[in-house]
């Protein structure tokens, strides 16, 4: 659990660094930045879920809506990698990395939800 939680924690993190490197990177009200800040958003979210799921590990349906959210999340960064070109750019290795792990441990959750 407290692993998870840490990985959570790191997720949202790495979220918030994204959604400050946007305000950096792109202009006030541009598309880039709202499509930037709706990815920030849904990493946030996804933290959030993680840390959630964290606590209440006995629950399948939480655990089955996170693993979902972990690999759109992998589709989601991956695609960028390619997009720019490096997909071993440390940022998205960074959210691959951690994103994954959190799959494990929502996989680990739904199939131990399974037996009970």
């Amino acid at each position: 659990m407290i692993a998870e939680l840490v990985l959570s924690f790191v997720l949202f993190i790495g979220a918030l660094l994204h959604a400050y490197g946007s305000f950096l990177t792109f202009a006030w009200g541009s598309p880039e930045l709202v499509w930037s800040l709706g990815s920030s958003g849904f990493a946030v979210l996804l933290a959030l879920l993680c840390g959630l799921r964290a606590r209440r590990q006995s629950d399948r349906a939480l655990s089955a809506l996170a693993a979902i959210g972990c690999a759109g999340w992998i589709a989601i960064v991956l695609s960028f990698g390619v997009s720019i070109g490096n997909p071993a750019d440390p940022r998205v290795l960074y959210h691959v990395v951690v994103t994954l792990l959190l799959f494990a441990f929502a996989m680990r959750g739904f199939r131990a939800g399974a037996k009970s």
